[in-house]
């Protein structure tokens, strides 16, 4: 697969992303082929998360001495949607990942807008987002794929729907933020750690 990955609409950085994400919101929309009520509730939240993070949410020094010795140039491709409440928890945090390596460019582009190149990285055959796809950017040699959330997080949402398979989607969301507020992005970087020296 090319490394560059061809899309016929548009890709964004991590802050025309959110300038997007906000202008449709004041039009009382959102990204995505599904407008509701509920989603543009949700996408109002999520732009308090992500503004949140942005202020307060610092990567680890283990980390950050890593990405500093990080000389191979990657392009990271992030499959989002402004309503995706994994996504408002984890690509501020991929945002600033991606921004403490030099040689690493980061494009985000919209799940419903590319669905040829969500179909090629499921999750147990769903669309689930956030999905990072990470190419070297001089050999095309795609190095590995990371997402929708934290394997800890991950385990536990797995967890709690077996136990409550009908839950409320409201009472889902709750625990969801609940459980990413706790860990404090600390299992995402670790995860990230140790991608980064699988992919140096």
């Amino acid at each position: 697969m090319e490394a560059h990955i061809n899309t016929e609409l548009e890709e964004y950085n991590y802050e025309t992303y959110k300038s997007k994400v906000q202008s449709l919101f004041d039009e009382g929309k959102v990204t995505g082929d599904t407008q509701s009520e509920s989603l543009l509730n949700t996408t109002e939240m999520n732009l308090h998360r992500m503004k949140r993070h942005d202020a307060k949410s610092e990567l680890s020094e283990e980390l950050l001495a890593l990405a500093s010795k990080s000389t191979r140039k990657m392009t990271w491709y992030m499959l989002i949607e402004g309503w995706c409440a994994d996504g408002s928890q984890n690509a501020p945090i991929i945002a600033k990942i991606a921004n403490s390596l030099p040689e690493v460019s980061l494009k985000i582009i919209l799940r419903d807008e590319n669905p040829e190149i969500m179909d090629r990285y499921l999750t147990n055959g769903g669309r689930a987002i956030p999905k990072l796809i990470a190419f070297d950017a001089e050999t095309n040699e795609e190095l590995g794929t990371w997402g929708p959330r934290p394997t800890a997080i991950q385990e536990k949402v797995l967890a709690y729907k077996d136990v409550y398979p009908e839950m409320e989607k409201t009472d889902f969301a709750l625990n969801l933020h609940k459980w990413y507020a706790k860990d404090k992005s600390l299992s995402i970087q670790k995860e990230f750690i140790e991608l980064l020296k699988n992919w140096k």
